[in-house]
């Protein structure tokens, strides 16, 4: 279930985030699945181990929020711990994905990349809010967040099966990654009926709600183009083409909000944000599917 009947900025409940845990994990399984398709012997521990990782790192994104920056974007979970407890949420889920990634990379042998990918999602996560790097103050959270939603653990889920990295890996993880900027970049945008200015850290804030739908039509555009091109030039007769055809027609939908101006009211951010969420989730759904099938 999606929260959209939520307050975007005051949510207790730990069931709103399981879709963001999921708009990671998806990407991570569909890298998993690419590394069977392309004959490489996959094992359940070290899928289990990174996926534990990636969970964690997740976490350690989601305690950093509620300890540092518990007021930026309209992002979930807010509220259900305070700031102190989301700060030891935050150490603990670093510690777990830290222990998981020399498991994986000295224990497991997956290669010598193991801790440098799970560095990356660290920079992306638990500082996309921490200190001192804060990037959703500097206006670089939304292209971070985009490669941690998408390249980064497809990438990840691949390579820790095969060791190394094969340019199909790109079909999948670009496509998500586009997506996973305009998730970034919806959840960004400024709440239109608070009685005090959004103080202007995240993308969207910054360069105006314009400007900001505008940015998205472009990445919209690219994640069109990648799933066009994934439809079209599979590198494999590509099974369960229809689910392609739907996340096209999702963006087309996402689209014709931005056409109707939905970032002048509040309920329809609401609504586009949703939908932006389902869209990302919808992708990572069918590449599993897919590579599944194959």
């Amino acid at each position: 279930m999606l929260p959209c009947d939520t307050p975007p900025k005051a949510t207790g409940s730990l069931f709103a985030l399981l879709p963001f845990m999921l708009t990671g994990l998806f990407p991570f399984g569909a890298g998993t699945l690419l590394a069977g398709v392309a004959g490489f012997p996959v094992r359940g521990g070290v899928f289990l181990g990174g996926a534990g990782a990636l969970i964690a790192l997740l976490l350690a994104a989601w305690g950093s929020r509620g300890a540092f920056a518990s007021q930026a974007g309209r992002w979930p979970g807010s509220g259900y711990l305070s700031p102190a407890g989301a700060r030891t949420l935050a150490y603990a889920a670093l510690g777990l994905a830290a222990v998981l990634g020399l498991l994986l990379q000295f224990w497991a042998r997956t290669g010598h990349w193991t801790i440098p990918l799970g560095g990356l999602g660290l920079l992306g996560g638990y500082f996309y809010f921490a200190p001192p790097l804060q990037w959703h103050h500097r206006g670089w959270g939304e292209a971070l967040g985009g490669l941690c939603f998408g390249l980064l653990p497809v990438s990840a889920g691949f390579y820790l099966q095969t060791g190394h990295l094969i340019t199909e890996v790109l079909v999948y993880g670009l496509p998500l990654s586009f997506a996973g900027f305009n998730l970034c970049l919806v959840h960004g945008f400024p709440s239109l009926e608070g009685e005090v200015p959004t103080p202007r850290h995240s993308l969207a804030a910054r360069v105006g709600p314009v400007a900001g739908a505008l940015i998205f039509t472009l990445m919209n555009i690219l994640t069109i183009t990648g799933l066009v091109f994934a439809l079209l030039f599979p590198a494999f007769p590509l099974p369960f083409r229809w689910g392609f055809i739907l996340l096209i027609l999702l963006a087309v939908v996402n689209q014709e909000l931005i056409k109707k101006k939905a970032y002048r009211q509040e309920a329809r951010i609401n609504l586009w944000r949703c939908l932006t969420l389902a869209q990302h989730l919808g992708m990572g759904l069918v590449f599993v599917i897919s590579l599944w099938q194959r």
